[in-house]
């Protein structure tokens, strides 16, 4: 197969893993190419900044059905494990992290599986996203959605509700009926800020924070797009939520990202390499 690589559009610390992308490649003897490519490769599909020109890039292909993996910055190890993954980055993507599991990947990337949080406080976090990212496609502003889903919770319970703002995503009003927990950067990070998942919920439509409040042992309302779904909780359940069994999910949701090593030796490539296969025969 032939690869296309958008280096220009990446993020300023993308380049280390666009080489280890390159090197997987070709330890798999497969080829980069500047044209007639089978396979396109960007850099997230979050259309803001530099990475704003792959969005025409990433449309392109879906409408002429051909393969395009994206490179996203983790949800495990922010910095350290990327996501490689066909067509999306949750759930609505493919990751090849069905099969052939290591039972041992989460000791070796140094990830534990938090036990139930049961000493969270009472109120309950909405925690946002960035708007110009394809997760967020075809839905309203955040702030209706913000709105929105502060009455749904309502419905349910009358806790303290708490909103989290994307650190880049700024919502522009305040709320009735909740309080902003504005984020702090971490110091001496690339790009991580702080977040507390100590509530009694966390509500989040298909973001890293979904994900993270599963890890951490606090339950969780997602959409069905995000790949945190499978430990998502029912709305009508918001007073006394539960986590479902945790194992399978977290086993497989360590799978979706890699190391540079890892990547450098073709090893998410390879999970991908017969759904590409599979994508490129009913393009033929």
């Amino acid at each position: 197969m032939k690869f296309k690589l958008y280096r220009n559009y990446g993020a300023l610390n993308s380049p280390p893993i666009f080489d280890a992308f390159e090197k997987g490649v070709k330890v798999l003897g497969h080829e980069i190419v500047d044209d007639h490519e089978d396979v396109v490769v960007i850099w997230s599909v979050l259309w803001h900044g530099r990475m704003a020109a792959n969005q025409q890039i990433y449309n392109q292909c879906i409408k002429n059905k051909k393969p395009v993996i994206v490179i996203e910055v983790g949800n495990l190890k922010r910095g350290v494990t990327w996501r490689i993954c066909l067509d999306h980055i949750n759930g609505l993507g493919v990751f090849g992290n069905i099969e052939n599991l290591d039972s041992m990947r989460p000791q070796k990337l140094g990830i534990l599986l938090q036990q139930p949080n049961m000493q969270r406080r009472g109120e309950i976090l909405i925690a946002t996203q960035h708007s110009k990212s394809l997760q967020w496609e075809g839905l309203p502003s955040m702030e209706q959605w913000v709105r929105e889903t502060v009455v749904k919770i309502k419905k349910y319970t009358s806790r303290r509700i708490v909103v989290r703002p994307h650190p880049r995503s700024i919502l522009r009003e305040k709320f009735v009926d909740a309080v902003l927990d504005v984020p702090r950067k971490i110091e001496n990070s690339y790009d991580e800020y702080d977040i507390d998942y100590g509530y009694h919920c966390v509500i989040n439509h298909n973001s890293g924070p979904a994900v993270q409040a599963a890890i951490h042992g606090t339950p969780l309302i997602c959409d069905q797009s995000s790949l945190a779904f499978p430990m998502s909780e029912k709305w009508e359940n918001l007073e006394n939520p539960q986590l479902p069994d945790r194992e399978e999910w977290f086993l497989k949701l360590c799978h979706t990202e890699w190391t540079v090593d890892e990547i450098a030796q073709g090893i998410p490539l390879s999970r991908l390499e017969n759904h590409l296969e599979e994508k490129l025969k009913k393009i033929s």
